[in-house]
């Protein structure tokens, strides 16, 4: 019974290191399906209100008094 125990044993770890060797060696990345587009149009709408913002900001008259 044990010499059978042990056969089972090596037959199960046999089996499982040939199924190990068939794998592909080392992890691979993923293969993008579709490159993706960057938004050009709203990357532009956001240029110009963060570039209207900042005109914006500098066009506010500074309230110096005569102490200053």
């Amino acid at each position: 019974m044990k010499q059978f125990a042990l056969i089972v044993v090596l037959a199960v770890c046999v089996v499982a290191v040939s199924a190990a060797f068939g794998q592909p060696g080392g992890p691979q990345p993923p293969t993008p399906t579709k490159a993706d587009t960057p938004p050009v149009v709203m990357n532009y709408i956001c240029l110009l209100v963060i570039v209207a913002m900042a005109i914006g900001a500098n066009l506010i008259p500074s309230k110096r008094g005569h102490q200053d």
